[in-house]
């Protein structure tokens, strides 16, 4: 399990360096376009920059969760996936 979420933790280093996406600053518009893949590797990293450790994937499949709520309201369009605290 710890595997998969470093394994997403490296891909989603890979695709910020590549496509400028996968940290705290992905808008909420970016983040909901996304594949279910390139989300989780976004929260990968976020959580990863937050706590300094890879976090579990229960962690961030339960943070991908809140984030698409939190981004589907049109209030929060523009906001960034950092933006949820």
């Amino acid at each position: 399990m710890y595997r998969t979420v470093a394994v997403l933790a490296a891909i989603g280093v890979a695709l910020a360096g590549c496509a400028g996406i996968g940290d705290e600053s992905t808008t909420c518009h970016d983040f909901t376009g996304m594949t279910q893949d390139t989300r989780s590797v976004t929260i990968a990293n976020l959580l990863k920059a937050r706590n300094g450790r890879n976090a579990s994937t229960s962690d961030v499949m339960t943070r991908v969760a809140a984030t698409l709520e939190f981004c589907g309201k049109d209030a929060n369009r523009d906001k960034t996936v950092g933006d949820l605290r």
